[in-house]
């Protein structure tokens, strides 16, 4: 039984993914469309650790009894420090996302997680220094539409149209807009922080990254599955303490 993989699972706010690890090893990575399709894949036996930024521990625990999982919370065990001034209100993706990362890169660290916001979290010397909340890409699109009169909703069309810049349409410049911004913010918090950290490791991770890997110039790591990498760790690290 013991040779049974591990399954973390991430349930984020538009997606729901697993992933089963021997040991670091990954495999069989899966996304979801509900949380009863999920549980109908969990095997027996198995050791599963369950993230939510969408539901609270307690819900979790009542969802997943059938398998007794290992709820991440904000009072469980990681393998890093946290210098953060709230962190009971701190994401647990993201603190997954800074665990992987630790694990898979030394020296300093900078997480850009791209999912309905992007986040960029910096991770020095094994420490959770902090980072910043910004839009996602749907939702930059979404909110132009939502608080104005005249302007249309492009999240859903966006790929029939020219991206570049300038936009010669108004949903063009929607998009356009929307995806030069993202990544114009990228590169400006890359070019401040390797100004501060030579050795910084850059690493993408989230839903987004395929629409946007190709536009940084500077030299990236690209990990989609960095939450997962993480909850592994975390798991590990809590059946050893």
């Amino acid at each position: 039984m013991h040779n049974l993989p591990n399954i973390a699972i991430d349930i984020g706010n538009s997606r729901i993914k697993s992933a089963e690890f021997h040991g670091d090893q990954i495999s069989h990575v899966r996304q979801w469309d509900s949380i009863a399709e999920l549980k109908q894949y969990i095997p027996e036996n198995n050791k599963v650790i369950i993230c939510s930024v969408s539901h609270t521990g307690t819900e979790l625990k009542k969802l997943f009894d059938d398998f007794q999982p290992f709820v991440f919370q904000v009072s469980s065990k990681v393998p890093i420090g946290l210098e953060y001034k709230t962190p009971e209100t701190l994401g647990l993706d993201r603190i997954a996302a800074a665990v992987g990362a630790d694990h898979l890169f030394r020296g300093p660290s900078l997480v850009i997680d791209m999912g309905t916001c992007i986040t960029y979290d910096l991770i020095i010397d094994g420490v959770f220094k902090g980072g910043a909340i910004a839009p996602g890409f749907t939702m930059r699109m979404k909110s132009m539409n939502k608080f104005t009169k005249g302007l249309p909703d492009v999240s859903g069309t966006w790929k029939e149209h020219d991206t570049g810049f300038p936009g010669k349409s108004t949903s063009e410049s929607l998009i356009c807009g929307s995806k030069e911004a993202i990544g114009h913010e990228m590169k400006g918090f890359i070019d401040h922080l390797r100004a501060e950290n030579e050795d910084l490791n850059v690493i993408l991770t989230g839903g987004d990254v395929q629409y946007f890997e190709s536009i940084i110039k500077a030299p990236i790591f690209v990990r989609p599955n960095l939450v997962l990498t993480g909850l592994n760790r975390i798991l590990i690290y809590n059946e050893a303490v």
